[in-house]
């Protein structure tokens, strides 16, 4: 059994994916019809119609195997769709890759150290109460403010009712379909595959309730702002059979499954959140079988995910609403799928750290090309801001990448930051003892761990990403490379004392 990982960094939007059925060839092009025909007009007064909607899309675990980012396995038309009337970010970064911190970071607008969140159990307001999240910006200026699914990190724990004209209802994080995943409350297998309708999982039902606001929208005739958070690929790997059915005869290969050579132990994990799930060994590596069914699992999600939005990004051309809303696709942070000898996410490496991130903007002169400028998740709030024509109501951290959408090519900064906390159990039950701080640029990334009680180093990384995503060997101390290793390390030691790099 071979398992291949696709870590594409430079590619452009694609069009039809070349194993895309008849079935989904004959809907993608009935979609396009629809789009075309939905162009026409919007709904609404013509001052409210001045105010551009935004239809966010928020998808869990996410990293770019899709097929506008050059995935040649994943089959994903109705993000490769939206891809082609939008900009792809090739190379764009959150800043902490674990659910909570992401997600506060993007929608606050802060980084997580200012937000006061680099764990899963933090609410933001706990710390900075009186800042304006994103959605709540669009809401004092009078647009809709409507979520479904996973946006903040999870109903009902880290809600915010002051983003939304009315709080977003609470949805199913684990859902299990099979009798022989009912057998109680916590973690059963790490996948499942039911022959049901795509409604019967959660992300289904997030899809369904995201076609009824878009109706609500319409008939009220104001600007919206709708964030939809998907949760899959989140673990466990469940969608329905006929989305494993497509990767049934895929071969795959796992590489390098070697930890970079020469990086410290602080770097990595034991792989928690996969261990906790019944059909995982609590120690040691995996079956062959089983990191089959995991990759076919992720990839099934994926498709699960590409075929929910597809749903709402016809429903919003079927409205009249596309021509006037900006679209972001954006995912929380990567994932690693046995890669480095790690899974899931929680580390500083690249394949946690980078992301998806699509944005199609209305009337941009960059929509349908792709930018390979280092951007942050960060960014993305005085994006929205900046395109929506709204004034920022708290200090914002990230910059606007309208010049990108304008034109993807622009001269842009070229560095993002990512930081991560250990041990990993800090994240839920145990202050943490290390930060580790991590910078990404052109060719390099660097990492310096701190520890938190004695303020000392603990470990540095370099890694030279020329040419490559995916870190090899530590460089670190490398005479050859003392000159880039202190130019960088400078930079993390201004990111941790709070000297945030704007340009």
């Amino acid at each position: 059994m071979i398992i291949k990982s696709y870590y594409i960094i430079n590619t452009n939007p694609v069009g039809i994916h070349p194993e895309m059925s008849m079935l989904t060839l004959g809907a993608l092009l009935v979609g396009i019809g629809v789009a075309a025909e939905g162009c026409s007009g919007g709904q609404g007064n013509v001052d409210e119609m001045k105010k551009p909607n935004v239809l966010f899309l928020l998808v869990d675990d996410l990293r770019p195997n899709l097929g506008c980012y050059g995935d040649p396995l994943a089959v994903t038309s109705h993000i490769d769709r939206l891809a082609e009337s939008g900009v792809v970010f090739t190379r764009a970064y959150c800043q902490q890759a674990v659910c909570n911190p992401s997600r506060t970071s993007m929608l606050t607008g802060l980084r997580p150290d200012e937000a006061g969140v680099t764990d899963l159990v933090i609410h933001f307001r706990e710390r900075v109460p009186d800042v304006v999240t994103l959605p709540q910006l669009f809401k004092n200026n009078g647009y809709l403010t409507l979520g479904a699914g996973k946006v903040y990190h999870a109903t009902p724990f880290i809600v915010d009712d002051l983003s939304w004209t009315r709080p977003i209802p609470p949805y199913e994080t684990r859902r299990y379909l099979l009798p022989e995943n009912q057998v109680g409350t916590r973690k059963q297998n790490a996948s499942e595959g039911a022959d049901v309708p795509d409604t019967a999982y959660t992300d289904g039902k997030t899809a369904a309730l995201a076609m009824k606001y878009l109706e609500e929208a319409a008939g009220t005739g104001r600007p919206f702002f709708l964030a939809i958070g998907f949760n899959k690929p989140h673990l466990p790997f469940n969608a329905p059979k006929k989305y494993w059915d497509i990767y049934q005869e895929k071969d795959f290969v796992i590489e390098p499954r070697e930890k970079p050579e020469g990086s410290p132990g602080l770097a990595f994990h034991n792989w928690e959140e996969l261990r906790g799930y019944r059909d995982i060994p609590d120690s040691g590596a995996l079956a062959p079988e089983k990191e089959q069914e995991l990759w076919q699992g992720y990839y099934a999600c994926i498709s699960y995910i590409d075929s929910q939005i597809g749903k709402i990004m016809d429903k919003l051309a079927e409205l009249n609403l596309r021509e006037n809303t900006i679209v972001v696709l954006w995912g929380d942070h990567g994932y690693h799928l046995g890669e480095q000898n790690i899974w899931c996410k929680s580390t500083n490496f690249e394949l946690d750290a980078r992301v998806p991130l699509i944005i199609s903007a209305p009337g941009m002169n960059g929509n349908g090309q792709s930018s390979d400028a280092i951007v942050e998740t960060l960014d993305i709030y005085p994006t929205l801001a900046d395109v929506g024509n709204l004034q920022p109501e708290s200090s914002l951290s990230g910059v606007s990448l309208r010049p990108l959408l304008e034109n993807p090519e622009a001269d842009w900064k070229n560095i993002a930051f990512h930081q991560f906390i250990r041990p990993y159990d800090a994240l839920r039950n145990r202050k943490p003892t290390h930060m580790g701080y991590s910078i990404r640029t052109e060719d390099w990334r660097c990492t310096w761990w701190w520890d938190l009680s004695t303020g000392e180093v603990a470990g540095k990384e370099l890694y030279r990403l020329e040419g490559s995503a995916i870190e090899r060997e530590n460089l670190s101390g490398n005479p050859e490379f003392t000159e880039i290793e202190e130019e960088l390390s400078e930079k993390i030691i201004n990111y941790k004392t709070g000297n945030y790099y704007k340009e």
